[in-house]
């Protein structure tokens, strides 16, 4: 029986490596494509309604200008964040019925998939 060289170890080694790594980047990609979930539960009011309501006056506010904070979490390798709200809250329809240019700007909050997911031991 021949004993294998040095050469065709590390070859061997080098080939399963590489294999491992197509791998592991393959589950990566396809978690990359889902989707996480992140529900907000909102808290009880101490008096009726004891739920938050909508309430829409007709107006639509006009801004010179708005500002989007990005909120970063773990999406935990995800690529995509849905946030939800429990309870749901239904709102009448909202049908414009005037308009008013508001001369201090609007900001508006949005929650992101971190960069770099938090890796899970």
């Amino acid at each position: 029986m021949a004993i294998p060289s040095t050469k065709a170890l590390l070859f061997l080694a080098l080939v399963g490596a590489r294999f491992a790594t197509a791998e592991e980047n393959q589950a990566a990609s396809q978690a990359a494509n889902c989707t996480t979930t992140l529900t907000l539960t909102q808290s009880r009011l101490p008096t009726p309604p004891f739920w938050p309501q909508c309430s829409w006056d007709g107006t639509m506010s006009i801004y010179s200008s708005t500002v989007t904070v990005e909120r970063s979490i773990d999406c935990h390798g995800c690529s995509d964040v849905r946030v939800t709200e429990v309870p749901v809250v239904h709102c009448p329809a909202m049908i414009i019925t005037a308009s008013e240019h508001v001369a201090t700007p609007s900001t508006s909050y949005r929650t992101v998939c971190s960069a770099t997911p938090t890796l899970r031991s």
